[in-house]
């Protein structure tokens, strides 16, 4: 309740539609608030932007789950060399069969 009036008191002097507005972005605020804290990583703190990307790629790589950073980029490197080759295989048979 605190929290309400602290907000209400700081929109004195303001007209009725910009009152109701800055309520509305006030109460949106805390819905961020609210879904940041949802996402709070098994350490207390919130997972970085890095962590979580880490994680994508770990599920998009074969053999990638469980992998440390330096390991998982070696494995992305590789698994880009391998789909580049097979793309360049692919081309060369299109041509031989007269496919493109």
């Amino acid at each position: 309740m605190n929290n309400f009036m602290s907000n209400y008191n700081g929109l004195k002097g303001h007209s009725s539609s910009e009152m109701k507005m800055k309520m509305k972005m006030k109460m949106k605020m805390t819905r961020r608030q609210r879904h940041r804290q949802r996402q709070v990583g098994g350490r207390g703190g919130r997972k970085s932007t890095v962590q979580v990307k880490v994680k994508k790629l770990q599920m998009l790589i074969p053999g990638g789950r469980g992998l440390k950073a330096d390991r998982l980029f070696l494995q992305t490197a590789d698994y880009i060399l391998q789909l580049r080759l097979q793309v360049n295989v692919l081309q060369a048979l299109s041509k031989i069969y007269k496919l493109s």
